[in-house]
Formats: C-alpha cells, sequence, structure tokens
C-alpha cells in the first residue's frame, strides 16, 4: 500500500489533483477480477470435438497432411510464425546462423494474419510502425492502414527473404519442451511424432 500512496504522489505531481482516488480505483479493479479468475484454471475450457471439431482446424490447408517425423539437431528452434517469430528468425540470420527451424501450427506464416481473413480486416495501427522489416526487404506499404492480405503477404515475403520455409515445420504443435543438462541441448517433441533437439529456443 505504500507504493501506491508514493505512486499517488507521483501522479498528482505530473498531473495535478486528481477527481478519483487511485489506490480505491485499483482495489475495486483487482476486486472484480477476482471475482472472474476460476479456480479450475485451464481446465474450465472445454474440448471441441464431434461436429464441431473442424472449427477449430486449419480451413486454409489440405486435410490428411502428413510428414515423416524429423530426428534430427538445428541451431536454433522458434516456436511460432506470426512477426514476433519473423524477427527472431530474420536477427540470427543477420548473425550469420544457418540452421533454423520454425515450428507453426498453422499451413504458413503470418500469426494471427493468417488465421484472420474475415473481409475488411485490416490493423489500426499505421502501417509504417506496425509491419515490419520494411527497409529490409525494400517494401513500401500500399495504404496507411493496411489490409489483412497485405499483411499476410508480407509475412510470407519474410519468410522468402530470410530463407525461413527451408526447415520451417507447419501444421505442426510443440508438445514439451526440456533441457537435457548432459548434452547441453533442448529436447522438442511435437504432434507429428518429432523428437528435435537445438541449442537455442525462441518463442
Amino acid at each position: 500500500m505504500e507504493a501506491d500512496t508514493e505512486l499517488e504522489v507521483e501522479f498528482e505531481d505530473i498531473i495535478g489533483e486528481l477527481d478519483f482516488d487511485p489506490v480505491k480505483l485499483k482495489e475495486k479493479y483487482r476486486f472484480e477480477r477476482d471475482k472472474r479468475v476460476r479456480q479450475e484454471g485451464n481446465d474450465q475450457y472445454i474440448e471441441v470435438t464431434a461436429e464441431f471439431s473442424k472449427y477449430v482446424d486449419d480451413p486454409y490447408v489440405e486435410p490428411g497432411f502428413t510428414r515423416e517425423p524429423l530426428f534430427d539437431e538445428v541451431e536454433v528452434i522458434i516456436i511460432g510464425g506470426g512477426f514476433g517469430g519473423l524477427l527472431a528468425g530474420a536477427r540470427f540470420r543477420e548473425i550469420g546462423i544457418e540452421s533454423i527451424r520454425v515450428i507453426e501450427k498453422a499451413g504458413d506464416f503470418g500469426g494471427t494474419w493468417y488465421w484472420n481473413r474475415y473481409p475488411g480486416a485490416m490493423c489500426d495501427v499505421e502501417s509504417y510502425c506496425y509491419m515490419p522489416l520494411l527497409e529490409e526487404l525494400g517494401y513500401v506499404p500500399k495504404h496507411k492502414y493496411s489490409f489483412a492480405p497485405e499483411i499476410l503477404e508480407h509475412s510470407r515475403n519474410i519468410g522468402r527473404h530470410f530463407n525461413l520455409y527451408e526447415q520451417a515445420c507447419f501444421q505442426t504443435s510443440v508438445e514439451e519442451m526440456k533441457w537435457d543438462e548432459s548434452d547441453q541441448r533442448w529436447i522438442i517433441t511435437t504432434d507429428r511424432g518429432d523428437r528435435m533437439k537445438a541449442k537455442y529456443v525462441a518463442m
């Protein structure tokens, strides 16, 4: 409570006298939050099965995809192929790391822009600030606020430019990740039966 009081004084120094009590407001938000926190944690969620299970699958890929499990080692594994994963992959490439694998549940790069393709979907942040690696790709967004198809294609172009497709594993979910102290390597297993090793993991 003492820290909150100090913080309140700092706010008043900056913006003048407040017309509400920030400590009481914080307590109110905490109380409302705690009312909604369920003790079951993740167990509160229901798995979608039977006739509705198709809605949790990827509608943008051909059904029935299979591949042989991988039992190899790479230097870096990146979990997720959205902007965060793409940026990590790009920076790893720039410092000379060649063996990079992105593991992504979807069928391609893009993250949220892979999944959300409804009509009119667009970003509400200026493209020049939101879209990464524009200078590196020599790309100028078409609109001040880019539409979803352009952002998705930009994501794919990042993957191509930095050669992140070569070892990528799409339509693959990580099931377990553990550190092998004796081998000094991460062991990653997936829902495709993979058992991969990596010196570094980025998430």
